[in-house]
């Protein structure tokens, strides 16, 4: 079966026992991160479609994949890659870009280690607010919340 996937030689590594190069897919497709981030926790009161908890808890939101904000998730290998872990659906979870980069190829990481190393978010009404949240993202999420209460506060004359 072809996978859309880029492949990553790791030389030295194969299972099949000839040609000694390790062929499997190193990313996740696209099908899978859409099944990753359909699996993971939905934040209560809050569009599914747009955020969700990752594998410590955090709140992330999808328009924020591969960044370096609070709010940014990357796609990230339960069993690591580097560690025989497959880029299937069972081996994908979505974790804060931060905790992804301290999780790096470690595989036996609680719940609560992993949130040791997460920023802090919290939803208020509406608004959420974080000491550490990038100025632009956090103008990107609020401005429409801005505009739409405004809007409101017009038809309601």
């Amino acid at each position: 079966m072809s996978s859309s996937s880029p492949q990553r030689s790791m030389g030295g590594n194969s299972n099949s026992g000839g040609g000694g190069e390790d062929q499997r897919p190193r990313f996740f497709d696209k099908m899978v991160k859409k099944m990753c981030w359909e699996n993971a926790e939905i934040v209560p009161g809050r569009h599914p479609e747009r955020w969700r908890k990752d594998a410590a808890g955090n709140i992330v939101c999808k328009r924020f994949c591969n960044c370096h904000g609070c709010l940014c998730y990357e796609y990230d290998h339960i069993l690591p890659f580097s560690k025989g872990g497959e880029s299937t659906v069972d081996n994908c979870q979505i974790l804060q870009t931060r905790v992804n980069r301290f999780k790096s190829n470690k595989q036996e990481l609680n719940k609560t280690q992993l949130k040791g190393y997460s920023c802090e978010i919290n939803f208020t009404g509406m608004l959420f607010y974080s000491p550490r949240i990038c100025p632009l993202i956090f103008l990107c999420l609020l401005l429409p919340t801005l505009f739409a209460m405004e809007f409101q506060s017009m038809n309601d004359l």
